[in-house]
């Protein structure tokens, strides 16, 4: 593995990077369309909330992120946790989207899903069919949805479960943004499909840079369901989870050779921590806001500690005035 790595074309690895940003910018400019009826932003503030929640996501293996996007939109532009959380459901649910077509590939690549692959694609479908459950029972009848939420808090502690039932009871409210979205759909869903085929052209070129020839149609089904899988509990940095999966789907799934196969997921996993890691510092110099601050509100809600009402006024320092100034 050490001499094919050595051996790479640095061409195509520069231009997989290049790609892969790229990728991210049409996320965040999805995220942005979907703020819209809550806030609008910036390209570049929903390009720095974006990088800096999936750098969260990626040493914390709790999906932090998600949560910290929230919180750099409260400190950003004063909206309250509660309001913006519901847009990050509707965007995750849009990212899960992509299971469909790792779905209609299979008859077409003729492939024989193995026990992980399997489990992987039925988990993937099964989180996305409640979760568009969720949503279309929030449009139709917030009452009976927050009942419905209620009951699953139930079993906890009286005071803690009190303070679940009052932030489900606003983020149901809240997820009328789908409803305030129903038209801008067809974007929604265009920038979903772009941005998954730039990321199969983007894994298609690290396979290039070893001179492997893989049909895009693997490519696009293999990094669609890799990307998804981390729906599932993953290390730190997805350290030895990328690995394992691209062996299940490509080595054992396609044929190809187990060297080859590690030894791309193993620059592939390196280039793109660098770029994660990079644009995540300097997305937090961007937003002026500290990755501790971060850290301690992520922990402060995963404890239940958190106000879901906090932040419905302006933002709370000075130095969120500047932020996200630039592209």
């Amino acid at each position: 593995m050490r001499q094919l790595i050595a051996g790479v074309d640095p061409g195509w690895l520069a231009l997989a990077a290049v790609l892969y940003v790229s990728a991210y910018v049409v996320r965040s400019l999805r995220w942005r369309l979907v703020l819209r009826p809550v806030q609008k932003v910036k390209v570049s503030e929903s390009f720095s909330m974006l990088m800096a929640g999936y750098f969260l996501n990626y040493i914390i293996p709790i999906r932090a992120g998600e949560v910290a996007k929230a919180f750099f939109l409260k400190r950003l532009r004063g909206v309250p946790i509660a309001t913006s959380l519901p847009t990050i459901f509707v965007d995750k649910l849009l990212e899960l989207l992509s299971i469909v077509l790792v779905v209609l590939l299979i008859p077409v690549l003729s492939i024989d899903l193995n026990g992980y692959m399997a489990t992987l694609v039925y988990t993937v479908l099964a989180v996305f069919a409640l979760a568009l459950f969720l949503l279309v029972m929030a449009i139709r009848s917030e009452a009976a949805t927050t009942r419905f939420l209620s009951a699953t808090v139930s079993w906890l502690p009286a005071r803690v479960a009190d303070r679940f039932k009052s932030w489900l009871s606003l983020f149901v409210s809240g997820m009328g943004v789908a409803r305030e979205n129903a038209r801008a759909l067809g974007p929604l869903v265009g920038y979903t499909l772009l941005a998954v085929v730039i990321d199969a052209i983007y894994f298609s070129c690290v396979f290039r840079a070893f001179a492997m020839d893989v049909p895009f149609a693997q490519v696009l089904f293999g990094y669609t369901l890799i990307s998804l899988s981390y729906i599932l509990p993953t290390p730190p940095a997805q350290i030895g989870h990328n690995e394992a999966v691209m062996v299940v789907i490509f080595a054992i799934g396609f044929g190809y050779g187990l060297d080859e196969v590690t030894a791309v997921m193993i620059l592939a996993h390196i280039m793109t921590g660098l770029i994660v890691t990079g644009l995540g510092l300097w997305s937090f110099g961007a937003m002026s806001i500290r990755v501790s601050d971060s850290f301690r509100h992520v922990t402060e809600a995963a404890r239940g500690h958190a106000d879901p009402t906090e932040g419905s006024g302006a933002p709370d320092d000075g130095r969120a005035g500047t932020a996200g100034e630039g592209t």
